[in-house]
């Protein structure tokens, strides 16, 4: 656990919303409301390189990931027709123009291929959808089972991490949990994470999403996180068994709600229930979160 607390404060020099970064996922559709095939989303991927972008990540002649020249990033969010556009941290002022821009440019790709945005966060089907574009994700496919994790492709969220200063950190994340029910009005994706939770072959503990909502302490936060399991290729092993921790995979492999997370010397918060709606909904969602820091 010590491990755990030093990640979270040796070197650390931010400040509390010094930097905004944003992860928007958009799903992508035929005019029949169709999920895209990879072709398509292939193509959309192959338009943006000829347009600037520069091709981040390959799995055998799949692209899987893009990057511009700023280092915003588009990859595949588990679904063949499911793009995530992942952005470097700005100022809470210009963070959505960030957002708008990368957008646009993902569109105009979609439009070239005759797709267009669903804009919903959950795409209904049956369908099996699923794209493994690498290793970490194939890892997941045979720990969790298809029929578990394939729901999840249907899913689109919008996502912001923002900085915090270390003694400021637990007390912004009580905030949050103290408020969770501001966001799990919409969103309907908990219901298919619950699902998948309990659906998994890992047989995860319950609480290994959504997780707990308040903490008395930083060492209170880092105990409740060593009670899961670490995922080691594609098996569990007790978090006191493993020596060399990989310490940011392991958090992403928590999926907490609001978690902790360190970026350089930044620590930071990430928001993650929040539903994927129309482009206009981003002001709002943001103006809660920093409503919530702020309070």
């Amino acid at each position: 656990m010590r491990k755990l607390i030093s990640y979270f404060t040796d070197g650390i020099e931010s400040r509390t919303l010094q930097t905004i970064g944003a992860e928007i996922e958009t799903q992508f559709v035929d005019h029949e409301g169709r999920a895209v095939q990879v072709q398509t989303s292939q193509q959309m991927l192959a338009h943006l390189v000829k347009n600037g972008w520069q091709i981040d990540c390959r799995k055998g002649k799949l692209i899987t990931a893009l990057v511009d020249q700023d280092g915003n990033k588009i990859f595949y969010e588990l679904g063949r027709h499911n793009m995530e556009v992942s952005t470097i941290a700005s100022t809470p002022n210009c963070v959505l123009d960030v957002v708008r821009k990368c957008l646009a440019q993902l569109y105009e790709a979609a439009r070239v291929v005759d797709a267009v945005p669903y804009f919903a966060p959950i795409l209904h089907g049956h369908e099996d959808l699923l794209v493994i574009p690498d290793e970490r994700d194939a890892n997941w496919l045979k720990l969790d089972g298809r029929n578990a994790l394939a729901p999840l492709a249907r899913t689109s969220s919008v996502q912001f991490t923002i900085s915090v200063a270390p003694q400021e950190a637990v007390r912004i994340l009580n905030k949050f949990g103290e408020r969770i029910d501001l966001f799990l009005t919409d969103f309907p994706q908990d219901a298919v994470w619950k699902k998948y939770i309990a659906d998994s072959s890992a047989k995860y503990l319950s609480n290994r999403y959504g997780g707990p909502l308040l903490f008395e302490s930083l060492e209170a936060y880092c105990q409740a996180l060593t009670c899961h399991d670490v995922v080691r290729g594609a098996k569990l092993v007790p978090f006191e068994n493993v020596s060399d921790l990989d310490i940011p995979l392991y958090l992403r492999s928590i999926w907490w709600h609001f978690r902790l997370k360190r970026y350089g010397n930044a620590l930071c918060i990430e928001v993650r229930p929040m539903a994927r709606r129309s482009d206009e909904q981003f002001q709002l969602q943001l103006e809660k979160v920093l409503k919530i820091v702020r309070g």
